[in-house]
């Protein structure tokens, strides 16, 4: 159905409606309306535009009650056109700093605070898209003795992920060869994806070699195993249970597929990507969902990066009753700091 110019009064009764349900989570009559907010308007003027508002699809109204609620078409006009955007509060932004802290240099600390954060903070479900590590870009590579016969290799990329491993060498290796090919690694292969360390480092730096070639051939097999099992992305959940919380959610047929969807993290990462972008944060409402176990959800997303580079995704799964305006405010915030935590560590 087209949406069309809705006129002021419909606006005031729609926004009214919308957040007095997402209050309540109990259907609003006209008598209600009049009663709590001072609209100038009697019972049976709004009661009318209430039937407008219904006929052309804004409104819905359950079986067993008289008074109405949003249908996922209204709450778009609502999140698109009415609703009042916040910004969080000095004593809330503290909240979530003191919840988060950049003092341990691992990236996956950093991530499981953020997912716990941010479900203490909405009373709905987090969901975050680690930092994918396969197209993550290289910063710095390092070779250094360990012993006689043994270097460590170390790389560090730009989401800040650290990795090591030892490599075995023969007994005459000097350190004018580590020198060397550490000289020789950053200088091909840092601000170059991890999945192209294999193509560049065969094509461009065999012929620049000036290090024995078993050395060589053991650190680019050190890098390729260090690599080798970080090619799924993972999605860190936290509060999944408190979606309990919310009245649509009582019975259970209509949480078992929750449930279910939390438990293949494959349908998260679909649920994620597809339902975010570049830029500002992003809300998808009910049936705007691809993904059939949260048609009765809405999702905010938003990205966050590590430099100039987004390398990850934040958001909240509730009830299409959510809170938008805080849930909104809090995603982006929350995206921003994390990106801005992530510089930290990371250099960027």
């Amino acid at each position: 159905m087209a949406q069309g110019i809705m006129d002021e009064r419909k606006r005031r009764i729609l926004k009214v409606i919308t957040d007095d349900y997402i209050a309540s989570a109990e259907p609003v009559g006209s008598r209600t309306i009049a009663r709590k907010y001072d609209l100038g308007l009697s019972p049976a003027t709004i009661r009318n535009e209430m039937a407008d508002l219904e006929e052309e699809g804004y409104l819905e109204q359950p079986h067993t009650s008289a008074g109405r609620i949003p249908s996922h078409r209204g709450y778009r006009y609502y999140v698109n056109e009415l609703m009042e955007r916040r910004r969080l509060q000095p004593e809330e932004i503290e909240r979530i700093v003191k919840g988060m802290s950049a003092r341990k240099r691992a990236i996956d600390h950093l991530i499981h605070q953020a997912a716990r954060v941010l479900a203490q903070f909405t009373h709905y479900p987090s969901l975050i898209l680690a930092p994918d590590k396969q197209h993550a870009v290289i910063k710095h590579v390092r070779l250094v003795r360990l012993g006689e016969r043994s270097v460590l290799l170390l790389f560090v990329t730009n989401t800040g992920q650290v990795e090591s491993k030892v490599i075995d060498c023969y007994p005459d290796l000097n350190d004018f060869d580590l020198d060397n090919l550490s000289g020789l690694l950053n200088m091909r292969l840092c601000n170059r994806p991890v999945v192209e360390i294999k193509t560049t480092m065969e094509k461009e730096l065999g012929p620049e070699l000036r290090c024995p070639p078993e050395l060589f051939r053991r650190t680019l097999e050190a890098l390729l195993e260090a690599v080798r099992n970080d090619t799924i992305e993972q999605v860190i959940t936290d509060g999944t249970a408190q979606i309990l919380d919310q009245p649509e959610f009582a019975e259970r047929e209509r949480f078992r597929p929750l449930l279910d969807l939390f438990e293949e993290e494959q349908a998260l990462y679909r649920l994620l990507t597809e339902n975010a972008g570049p830029g500002k944060v992003r809300v998808t409402i009910g049936e705007e969902n691809k993904e059939e176990a949260v048609r009765n959800c809405s999702v905010v997303t938003a990205t966050y990066e590590a430099g100039p580079r987004a390398v990850g995704i934040i958001g909240v799964l509730g009830p299409t009753r959510m809170d938008y305006a805080k849930v909104l405010a809090t995603v982006e915030f929350m995206a921003s700091h994390l990106s801005r935590l992530l510089g930290e560590l990371t250099g960027n």
